[in-house]
């Protein structure tokens, strides 16, 4: 028996079920916060949508600590469906099975031009330790960035929500201390299609793909919806944003959007866009190009993909991450029914 390695792989496993009892908390607050909002929003909540997700919770999913996400999924569609991943149950049961941790490829931003190439990835440089490098991964000064834009977004590794996120000038970059910036990418400022620019917000609207992966390697779109910053946010922050589902065959919006804490929605709260009869163009090469890019990264099963589509009709990638399911499977849900993933619910 070895002492020492026995030790350092309880204290791992130790550390693992800490955080992912955070997460749990994390996230079931998040759930009633949302139910909260829902209720107010809409005059009640249905006490039978409450019954049901305690049930499906304890005998399908084995725990009614993954209630509360049922219920909110159910209030959302006004229905209540057998098949749902809760929050809390895809991150303790499924993502360790379908993803583990290769998901976390996709926060080591310099990695982005090796693993998916360049067709649809705009990132012009990258800074990792204190060095600035061109995608290839050739040494590269600040002042070659004017040869391709004047202003740039400069994205940290390990960033989530929107944090950390700068908005960066060439001349500032000359004699910026790269170390204190930190590891991530810098793109260039990317001018929308008018198709995500019409809610009339500072902030570029991003398209989430959520692509799926069978056990046959064959990738599908399970998900989509318009992510849309607020009147005040110079990008969209998890914290603030509005989503709303889209019809990834035609590009059409819902006609019902939510505020980050779940309120529903027909319209832009800032600017009053109404979101029916809007509809994203070049929606088909935005799902044509995420497949793609899934094909070139096949290790885990579930991923998003945050793109949109530029002034000459080109899809960008702006970020991509492990899968997200909560807002997927509250507005277009269940969407991983058939795939075998609930299995892992004994494991």
């Amino acid at each position: 028996m070895n002492t020492t390695r026995d030790l350092k792989a309880a204290l791992k496993a130790g550390i693992a079920r800490a955080e992912l009892m955070r997460l749990t908390r994390r996230s079931r607050a998040e759930a009633r916060a949302g139910l909260a909002a829902l209720g107010r929003a809409r005059g009640g909540l249905n006490p039978k949508f409450a019954a049901n997700a305690q049930a499906y919770a304890r005998d399908v999913l084995g725990s009614e600590h993954h209630a509360e996400w049922l219920q909110l999924y159910a209030e959302c569609q006004r229905v209540f469906r057998e098949g749902w991943f809760p929050e809390t149950y895809y991150h303790e049961k499924v993502r360790p099975r379908i993803n583990g941790l290769y998901h976390r490829m996709a926060e080591f931003r310099a990695a982005n031009t090796r693993l998916l190439g360049t067709e649809w990835v705009p990132d012009a440089a990258f800074v990792v330790n204190g060095r600035m490098m061109r995608p290839d991964g050739t040494t590269m000064r600040a002042a070659e960035l004017r040869e391709i834009a004047e202003r740039f977004v400069f994205k940290p590794d390990h960033s989530a929500f929107g944090k950390g996120i700068r908005f960066l000038e060439v001349r500032e970059l000359d004699g910026l201390d790269l170390g204190a910036l930190g590891n991530g990418v810098l793109q260039p400022l990317i001018r929308p299609h008018e198709s995500f620019a019409e809610f009339g917000t500072r902030a570029l609207a991003t398209l989430r793909i959520g692509t799926v992966l069978q056990t046959d390697g064959t990738p599908e779109v399970r998900t989509a919806y318009l992510k849309l910053g607020r009147a005040r946010e110079t990008h969209v922050v998890a914290a603030s944003q509005v989503r709303v589902p889209v019809d990834w065959a035609t590009g059409s919006l819902s006609t019902e959007g939510f505020l980050a804490d779940w309120r529903p929605m027909t319209a832009h709260p800032d600017t009053g866009r109404a979101f029916e009869g809007h509809r994203l163009e070049n929606i088909a090469a935005c799902t044509g190009a995420v497949l793609a890019m899934h094909r070139k990264v096949p290790f885990a099963r579930y991923l998003c993909w945050d793109v949109v589509v530029d002034a000459s009709g080109a899809v960008q990638l702006l970020e991509w991450e492990g899968g997200v399911v909560s807002f997927a499977e509250a507005t277009q849900g269940p969407c991983f029914a058939d795939l075998g993933w609930e299995a892992s619910a004994d494991g």
